[in-house]
């Protein structure tokens, strides 16, 4: 083959790859805009199945691009916790083609970009905790075959998800999930998921009339150990009162706490423990060890926990009337230097 035709067919081959990666390009943008043409009022679950709907009409050779795209949007469209969602994401791929049929198609990864771009839906399931079910592992079946890699990421999702749905110890998913709670419900979850001491116990005192649009409240967590720490503060010593944030879920919960400055002097919690075969006076030491006074919970190294606490907006003046609230079952803050800093400025 001379030079001449050997370097026409090479432009040729660059022509084609060109029109193939624009047409992959084109059609890209196409579904873009297919999800972004929906205004933000409508964009719900029914608008996302009607696009999903469409491609399978269709049925174009672009379902990779689909997906990866349409996974963009789906807490746009409040989709991301569906699962009849991803089960029709999920239901794009085509049937029957891509199940590997030799003993090297079953070796390597067959139809990568396919496999890695379902893997990719699962794992987005897995992030929002929705649990497949025997439709979806079927779809991935009829799609990719008993055993490829798609399929065995949803086996191992049917085992692992039910034995760790339960497992925070903290929180128990079923009074948050499929339920609409005000901002004080997940407060009240939110402080019975950080107060470990089982004789806490959380109040709501809620301050607002009828005709106030906001709903104000304020919401503490205090156990007698904490009660019983406050009391024994000296007069004129300082507390803080500071916030923080955590999460019940997907619900971000702000939440303030009462602290001060450490009572006991911090402990080698790794300390060392040398076997002494000496044991004419392990009875003494024993004794000694139960009469001395044991650290509660709440004293840290770097901090003493003195309450918990959350209101319907997080600013010092709040936060004021929250402590002046404290003050009722603690007497002993009107004692006490108390610090308020939550919105950048201090208050005494």
């Amino acid at each position: 083959m001379s030079l001449i035709s050997t370097s026409r067919w090479a432009m040729f081959y660059q022509i084609r790859c060109f029109a193939s990666a624009s047409h992959e390009q084109t059609s890209l943008v196409h579904v873009e805009k297919q999800f972004e043409a929906v205004i933000p009022e409508k964009r719900d679950k029914d608008a996302f199945m009607a696009a999903i709907a469409m491609f399978k009409e269709k049925r174009g050779r672009t379902h990779v691009e689909f997906i990866n795209t349409a996974l963009k949007y789906v807490k746009e469209y409040g989709v991301h916790k569906d699962l009849d969602t991803y089960k029709n994401l999920l239901d794009v791929f085509p049937k029957g083609k891509m199940i590997p049929q030799t003993a090297f198609q079953k070796i390597f990864l067959h139809y990568p970009q396919q496999q890695n771009c379902a893997v990719k839906v699962l794992d987005e399931m897995e992030w929002h905790g929705v649990q497949p079910d025997k439709e979806i592992h079927d779809i991935m079946v009829n799609a990719f075959g008993e055993w490829n890699f798609a399929t065995k990421k949803v086996k191992r999702m049917l085992y692992w998800m039910p034995k760790l749905k339960h497992s925070n110890k903290y929180l128990d998913r079923r009074h948050v999930e499929g339920k609409s709670l005000s901002p004080s419900e997940l407060a009240g979850i939110a402080l019975k998921m950080m107060s470990r001491d089982p004789a806490s116990s959380i109040s709501l005192l809620k301050f607002s009339d009828s005709s106030d649009p906001v709903s104000k409240w304020l919401a503490t967590s205090q156990s007698p150990s904490q009660q019983r720490l406050i009391s024994e503060l000296q007069k004129g010593e300082e507390i803080f009162v500071d916030a923080g944030r955590v999460y019940v879920q997907d619900h971000p919960v702000a939440y303030i706490t009462l602290t001060g400055t450490p009572k006991s002097a911090p402990t080698d919690e790794f300390k060392k423990e040398e076997m002494d075969e000496d044991y004419t006076s392990w009875f003494q030491e024993w004794k000694k060890g139960r009469v001395e006074a044991k650290r509660s919970m709440h004293e840290q190294s770097h901090e003493t926990v003195y309450a918990l606490g959350a209101m319907y907006q997080n600013d010092n003046s709040t936060a004021l009337r929250w402590v002046d609230n404290l003050q009722k079952t603690n007497s002993n803050l009107a004692n006490l230097r108390i610090r308020v800093r939550l919105d950048g400025k201090l208050i005494i």
